[in-house]
């Protein structure tokens, strides 16, 4: 082999290592590429992982504490609800113990009204009785005075001077004097105008006029007619325990007054609308007993036919 051949061999040989280590180096830079490539797409899995546990974790501890905060309000609200439960039961069972004893009260008075005016009614009874009795023993004792005097022929009692009229001289007409105009006194005036707010229909003004007329003046001629009018007041008012008590003053302080058969009749009727027929009948009997002629007596005939 020439010389020059060998030369050229070796020359082929060293072109060869040197693009086999050129090959080997770019196959090492491709795999380190690779080896980068997964290496960072490692760590970025990693760390998105890492930010996506601490997200669930933080979300995790919101709710945590929400449904911490929410047991605390349900406790809270359902301690107030107890609370106000049993204040509301508690305000309750006041309220019906108030009422129980306004009830009984209420009774209590009805009794003790209907015993007054029962006593009432039987002192009245047994002052007419002893009034009729003094009057036949008096009766008794002028007539036995009467048969005295003519037995001892003593002189009759004459009446004393003045006390009748002189007569006027036969054949003369007689000319009344002129009617003298009185004036108004202060209590007609006021019971006047009472009575003028009763007809208008204002019976708690009326019935405060009625009062202040008897409280300044209480012998007055119209102080019988003021309490009636304050027991119509309250009959209109539909207050029929006032009513009845405004008609028993009429009763119990004017026996001898014009408004006691009115008063009995409708004292009967404010009976019947606290449904205490037992009271209204005694009062329609003493009506039609006492004041058998008057049309009061009447009324209460026809209210007994319909309470049979």
């Amino acid at each position: 082999m020439r010389p020059y051949e060998k030369g050229f061999e070796k020359g082929q040989s060293r072109r060869g290592a040197t693009g086999r280590l050129m090959l080997y180096g770019e196959r090492c830079k491709e795999a380190m590429r690779q080896a980068c490539v997964f290496v960072l797409t490692g760590m970025l899995v990693f760390l998105s992982s890492c930010v996506y546990d601490n997200d669930i974790a933080y979300l995790n501890d919101q709710v945590i504490a929400l449904n911490r905060r929410v047991k605390s309000l349900e406790d809270a609200l359902d301690t107030k609800v107890r609370s106000g439960q049993v204040n509301l039961r508690t305000d309750i069972d006041e309220v019906q113990e108030q009422v129980r004893r306004l009830n009984g009260r209420i009774e209590e008075n009805e009794r003790l009204l209907k015993r007054a005016v029962e006593r009432d009614l039987g002192d009245q009874d047994a002052m007419r009785a002893e009034v009729g009795s003094i009057s036949e023993r008096m009766a008794v004792l002028e007539s036995t005075v009467e048969q005295h005097h003519r037995f001892l022929n003593l002189p009759p009692v004459q009446p004393k001077a003045g006390a009748e009229a002189e007569a006027p001289p036969a054949g003369k007409p007689v000319t009344p004097p002129p009617a003298a105009v009185e004036p108004k006194t202060k209590d007609v005036d006021l019971y006047d105008k009472s009575i003028a707010l009763y007809r208008d229909g204002k019976y708690e003004e009326a019935i405060a006029g009625f009062r202040s007329m008897l409280k300044a003046y209480p012998k007055s001629d119209r102080a019988d007619n003021a309490h009636f009018w304050i027991g119509e007041s309250y009959m209109a008012l539909k207050q029929y325990e006032q009513a009845i008590l405004a008609y028993q003053e009429v009763i119990k302080n004017y026996p001898k007054g014009n408004k006691v058969p009115s008063a009995l009749l409708r004292q009967a009727l404010a009976f019947l609308e606290i449904k205490d027929q037992t009271s209204a009948k005694l009062l329609l009997n003493r009506v039609i007993k006492n004041h058998p002629s008057s049309s009061e007596a009447t009324i209460a005939k026809k209210k007994l036919e319909t309470l049979k």
